[in-house]
């Protein structure tokens, strides 16, 4: 699985033409959040590409709750835009015993595998519930993902060819190479 990522060029595209004046969104922080990651996870594993909506955010602050917050993203399903997908959030925890611990509480979002993601923006929206009834909201937090990939035009082999490329054009195989130590 391949995560296109917002740090990628801007002229990276597959099975679609942006405009080049497309700009991407930024990262954001909210009252209690902030983003730190956010992207479509391109799959693979087939000749038909699906895509995951991959969301990484941080605690800006301590929620306003002496329980144990419930907190769930409503992203844009990109084939039916009138019916959105629903997906808890997932509370990250630091496994590394000799990694620093993160600096604030951390939830990650990842959708289902999704067929028929077009190129252009698509919303999210985090929300924090005081409990799993989901009866008060503690905090609200919105961003877009800008999807370069078409999964119904662009298949597995033109994908991993454009992304050669962009490697190349990166400089990645360079970084690879000394990272594993290779000349």
């Amino acid at each position: 699985m391949y995560i296109v990522e917002r740090k990628m060029s801007n002229n990276f595209s597959c099975g679609c033409m942006l405009p080049k004046n497309t700009k991407e969104p930024t990262f954001k922080a909210s009252k209690y959040f902030e983003d730190l990651s956010a992207s479509f996870a391109i799959n693979t594993k087939q000749e038909q590409l699906t895509a995951h909506y991959s969301w990484l955010v941080q605690l800006r602050r301590d929620l306003p709750t002496t329980s144990i917050p419930y907190i769930e993203a409503t992203l844009e399903h990109p084939s039916r835009r009138s019916e959105p997908l629903v997906v808890p959030a997932m509370e990250l925890a630091q496994t590394d015993p000799h990694a620093a611990p993160f600096p604030s509480r951390r939830f990650y979002v990842l959708s289902p595998a999704l067929a028929g993601v077009q190129c252009g923006l698509y919303s999210m929206r985090l929300t924090a519930y005081a409990d799993r009834s989901k009866t008060k909201v503690l905090a609200t937090h919105e961003n877009e993902i800008l999807s370069r990939v078409n999964t119904e035009t662009c298949f597995r082999d033109e994908f991993m060819r454009a992304m050669g490329e962009m490697e190349k054009s990166q400089g990645w195989e360079e970084a690879d190479k000394r990272k594993n130590g290779k000349k």
